[in-house]
């Protein structure tokens, strides 16, 4: 009897187009860009240009045996060599870690004679590709109602369906969704449960924009993530130009109007990428929660979660500033050439980075605490006659763990005898 009337709500679900739900192989996605994994196997997909999430079902991964950064440079050039395209005709979009294997999963699309094709490849700290099949995975599929179309276009030629879906974040069973959406609210903030049923929310957002001076409705959330601030679950959502909200999770009913809290500027003339929040190391040696904020046109942010949850007590910033950061204190970290991140594991961050110097794709990793690699650079200590003194140890020490980290372990060096 139960199975007869969970197979009926089902059946009235599909009928009423709320949601559906696929268990075997099909068709692809009109397109893939933000990736974010539920569990060991789960990888949701946002197809934002049909308006729908994807839940691919994949196999069961063998767990990596330690943690190994990414020291992939030339990646773009290996993808594109796998997919049979020229580099200059891919898109990349996202990146997410496998949460047992520790494999990179790498959203994108390539262009072939004005059509797009959507793609998801993975790739292994060892250097090995394969493009995922998703045709051939089992899988659920959410379809988001009032999404954006591709009757607005912006600067002539970027279809608004390209915000249909701006971030994903699942966090307790609750699946958080960033869309632009149709109405004069446009700005949109879903919440999905999963496993994928009808229990959907989607509220509208309204943030105090310092630079442009004034309440905006229509922009939408560009990059989120959703943590917990003095016990509150909220959504820490990062807007073009680039104010920093917070959003109590506990608003977001459905239909509601809800006014974001504005807690810090980080900057004018900028397009914020990618928000991640892990735990590292701090400059006294403990763990801590972090936030941070990669930018488009800027350094990247890093935020203490501390210092976010003192800022989230305050009334939030509510007159203009057009030049200067305010708000929240940030620390900048030279992750130049970074388009998409994701946290790793215990020990890293795991990029998609354009190489300034060759213009190809690297997939690297950068050691939390660090937020640069030794590799990138050529100084002082490079000179095979440069000899550490014993008040250096802490620096040789650091720079010969940066050195392992990038696969340069045989130029560790050792203290210099008096």
């Amino acid at each position: 009897m139960k199975n007869i009337k969970l197979l009926n709500k089902l059946a009235a679900g599909l009928s009423l187009g709320l949601f559906s739900l696929t268990v075997n192989a099909g068709a692809l996605p009109v397109s893939a860009t933000v990736l974010e994994f539920a569990d060991d196997n789960t990888l949701f997909v946002a197809d934002s240009d049909g308006g729908q999430i994807l839940a691919y079902s994949l196999p069961k991964a063998k767990p990596a045996t330690a943690s190994t950064s990414f020291n992939l440079e030339g990646a773009g050039s290996q993808i594109a060599k796998l997919l049979g395209v020229d580099s200059l005709a891919i898109d990349y979009h996202d990146i997410a870690v496998h949460p047992v294997s520790k494999e990179a999963y790498i959203s994108l699309s390539t262009q072939f004679k004005g059509s797009r094709t959507p793609v998801v490849v993975r790739v292994n700290q060892a250097g090995e590709f394969a493009k995922v099949d998703l045709a051939s995975l089992p899988k659920t599929v959410k379809k988001l109602t009032a999404t954006a179309t591709d009757d607005v276009t912006f600067w002539r030629d970027i279809p608004a369906t390209t915000l249909g879906i701006t971030d994903l974040d699942f966090v307790n069973g609750t699946l958080y969704v960033s869309s632009l959406s149709t109405g004069e609210f446009a700005s949109t903030l879903r919440k999905v449960s999963y496993p994928f049923d009808d229990s959907s929310t989607s509220s509208n957002i309204e943030i105090y924009h310092t630079v442009h001076n004034q309440t905006e409705t229509r922009a939408p959330i560009r990059a989120m993530t959703v943590l917990e601030l003095d016990g509150v679950e909220t959504v820490v959502a990062a807007y073009t130009c680039t104010p920093l909200v917070t959003i109590p999770a506990s608003k977001l009913n459905d239909g509601a109007h809800v006014k974001g809290k504005t807690v810090a500027e980080l900057g004018y003339g900028n397009t914020p990428l990618d928000v991640i929040h892990f735990s590292a190391q701090n400059q006294q040696q403990q763990m801590e929660e972090f936030v941070l904020v990669l930018h488009k046109e800027r350094s990247a942010d890093l935020i203490r979660v501390a210092d976010l949850a003192a800022a989230n007590k305050q009334p939030g910033l509510s007159t203009p500033e057009m030049w200067a950061k305010a708000g929240v204190a940030t620390r900048p970290v030279p992750l130049a050439g970074v388009l998409q991140a994701a946290d790793q594991d215990a020990q890293f961050i795991a990029t998609l980075k354009r190489n300034l110097v060759t213009g190809d794709m690297d997939l690297v990793s950068f050691r939390k605490g660090a937020y640069f690699r030794l590799n990138d650079f050529i100084s002082e200590y490079n000179f095979s006659d440069y000899k550490y003194v014993p008040e250096q140890e802490m620096f040789r020490n650091f720079q010969n763990l940066l050195k392992t980290d990038a696969g340069y372990s045989d130029l560790v060096r050792q203290l210099e005898e008096k």
